[in-house]
Order: structure tokens, then C-alpha cells, then sequence
């Protein structure tokens, strides 16, 4: 359950069907979720009474409102630590799965470069984690001091409670490691059947060195599966990021429930137009005239292409990039007829 829906549920035991916010409580997604969250980083503490203005949610029986001097009365109201002389007490319980490990054992084989985007990985994966659990449920392993060191330079002033470790992970048969080269798939049936999720710290901005998942689990001395996420048969388009996989995973588990969806969700404009790229090139028909092969396609064709939705632009861009030629059906036809055109590999998959 979502920790925002379990602290709708406390509250409610706790006799609490209205609760004051402050104005400077930030929140972009479910407002139970960001208190949750402040409550458990300690920014801020429960406090009874208070008053409020309109109601601004209401949810699971509990209405929430901003504060104000005057207003409805409310039972309880979020407040800063210091401004409160008997908090009140609540123990969320706290879900231990799925876990998620980001190990940093390949640190300095990263450049300065790298070891920035690295950094601003990681902090989008605390984002992620929030929107759903918290930051219990992240653990940095094989952590150096320079990471710890960048972090700082990087999230001055930035609270968090994300499990931090010098020496490399511990699991138990309840783990996967993620990787594109892996030997197997990760399907709805894998994130259902394992809890901690092991993603390799691993940029590759500035090299290109193919298999450093592999070598980091090598290194590690790793004994659990390695899988790879893949989307309709291949990895292309898949997204890379940490926290893009982290947010794949997480979505899955709680709003959508299907793997496929939800990279499609996750994925970039650059995603988008790799995989379109990939598809046409795949889909487009071989037209021989005279001595060149061109690559075509009819507009239809495109369409049922499209199956990442990808904007007008995207699609556009992928076909500049693809150099395929769109045609009308029934000059297709006319180049069939001829023996003129020849179906690309995955052709049929987009011909009614």
C-alpha cells in the first residue's frame, strides 16, 4: 500500500479527519504521500488543534486545508518541530520491500563528467522513491568518500534518510540484479517474485564500454539473477537512467501493474525516437529502383508504428533519421505487383 494511503489510515485511528498544512509544504504529487514523507525525515511533527481555511483535499474521510489564523477548526495541524511542545505520536508502518540498491562500487572508473550525472541520478532516484515509499527503501552500497563528497557539494541542505553503506550489498534469494546484458527477462512475474532490485551506479556518458553491469556483478561476487528489461523484444528505447528504472519498477508495483506500460510511461523524446527509428527500420519495406534500395512506408503503416505515443515531432524526427519514404497505399501496391518491393523483417507486425 502507498505510504500515503497508510497514513490516511493512522490518521483516521488517531481521530484526525481534518489536518492543517503550512503554506510552505512542498508537494507536486499525492499531498498524503509528501506528509508522510516530512513526517518520517522529521521536517515536520503533528500537533493538535489548529485552524484552517477551505478545504483544499479530501481523501479516505480525512479533508486537509492550509492553515490560517482564523478559520474551521482543525484536529491536528503539521507544524515545524520547534513549534510544538507535545508533538503528537504516529508510527507509520513502514513497508521493508521492494528494495532498491544502487551499489558504487565502479566509482572511479567514471569520469568527472559522468561522476556529476551519477550524483544527479541518484538524487532523482530519492524523488521517485518518495512518490511511493521513502527513503528507507534506498540503499547506497560501496559508497566512497568522494561520493559522499560530491552529494554534499550537490544537495546542500538536502534531507535524507537513504540507507548508506561503505561495504557492498547483502542479499538473500530475494534479489535481481538489472542488467541489459543479462541472461533473463524482467517480466510482471519477476518484480511480483523479487523484492530488492540491485542497479549498477554506472554511467557511460563520456566512454562506451559495453558489459560494466556484468564486470560490477563479477566484482561484487554476485550470485542472483541478472535480468534485463526489454520492451517488445529488445532493450532498444528502454530507458537507462537510474532513477527511470527505479520509477519503471515502482510503477508497476503501484499504478499500473504492467511492465510494458509503464517503460512506455518512463520513456524520453530520445527514447521514443530510438525505438521509432528502430521499428521503421525494421518495418519498412525494401523498394529496388534501378540500382538503390529505398526504404518505404505508407502513412497507416506509421501509425500503427506509433505504439509508444510519440508526438508528431518525434515521429517526424525519426523518419528523417530513418531516410524512409513515406508513400501512398496504392503505390505500394503498384511496386508489390512488380516484385518491385520486398517486406523488412517485422513488416507483417504492421500490415492489416
Amino acid at each position: 500500500m502507498l505510504l500515503g494511503k497508510q497514513l490516511l489510515v493512522k490518521l483516521r485511528d488517531m481521530g484526525i479527519h481534518r489536518l492543517c498544512l503550512p503554506r510552505g509544504l512542498r508537494c507536486r504529487d499525492y499531498l498524503p504521500q509528501c506528509i508522510a514523507v516530512a513526517l518520517l525525515l522529521g521536517k515536520y511533527v503533528l500537533c493538535g488543534g489548529g485552524c484552517g481555511g477551505r478545504t483544499i483535499l479530501s481523501d479516505g474521510n480525512v479533508e486537509f486545508a492550509f492553515s490560517t489564523k482564523e478559520g474551521n477548526p482543525c484536529d491536528a495541524q503539521l507544524v515545524k518541530p520547534n513549534l510544538c511542545e507535545k508533538p503528537l505520536s504516529i508510527s507509520l508502518p513502514l513497508l521493508d520491500k521492494p528494495r532498491f540498491i544502487i551499489d558504487l562500487a565502479l566509482w572511479d572508473s567514471h569520469t568527472r563528467s559522468e561522476k556529476n550525472e551519477l550524483i544527479e541520478q541518484v538524487l532523482a532516484s530519492i524523488v521517485i522513491i518518495r512518490k511511493y515509499l521513502w527513503d528507507g527503501n534506498l540503499e547506497l552500497t560501496s559508497v566512497p568518500s568522494e561520493f559522499l563528497e560530491y552529494l554534499g557539494r550537490f544537495a546542500k541542505g538536502f534531507i535524507n534518510k537513504v540507507v548508506i553503506k561503505r561495504e557492498g550489498p547483502v542479499v538473500g534469494n530475494d534479489a535481481v540484479m538489472l542488467d541489459p546484458q543479462g541472461d533473463c527477462i524482467l517480466d510482471n512475474s519477476v518484480i511480483n517474485r523479487y523484492s530488492t532490485f540491485i542497479i549498477g551506479g554506472i554511467v557511460d556518458k563520456e566512454r562506451r564500454v559495453k558489459g560494466e553491469t556484468t564486470r560490477l556483478y563479477e566484482t561484487l561476487g554476485l550470485r542472483v539473477p541478472r535480468c534485463r528489461i526489454e520492451l517488445r523484444g529488445s532493450i532498444v528505447g528502454v530507458p537507462d537512467r537510474i532513477n527511470k528504472i527505479i520509477e519503471i519498477i515502482l510503477r508497476t508495483l503501484f499504478e499500473t501493474g504492467d511492465l510494458e506500460r509503464s517503460i512506455i510511461m518512463a520513456m524520453s523524446k530520445k527514447d521514443r525516437v530510438n525505438r521509432l527509428f528502430y521499428e521503421i527500420n525494421k518495418a519498412s519495406y525494401r523498394i529496388k529502383i534501378e540500382n538503390n534500395v529505398v526504404l518505404a512506408l505508407t502513412r497507416s503503416m506509421i501509425t500503427r508504428i506509433n505504439w509508444v505515443n510519440a508526438s508528431d515531432d518525434e515521429i517526424e524526427l525519426a523518419i528523417r533519421k530513418s531516410h524512409v519514404v513515406i508513400i501512398e497505399d496504392q503505390e505500394l501496391n503498384k511496386y508489390l505487383t512488380l516484385n518491385m518491393a520486398r517486406p523488412g523483417p517485422w513488416t507483417h507486425k504492421y500490415v492489416k
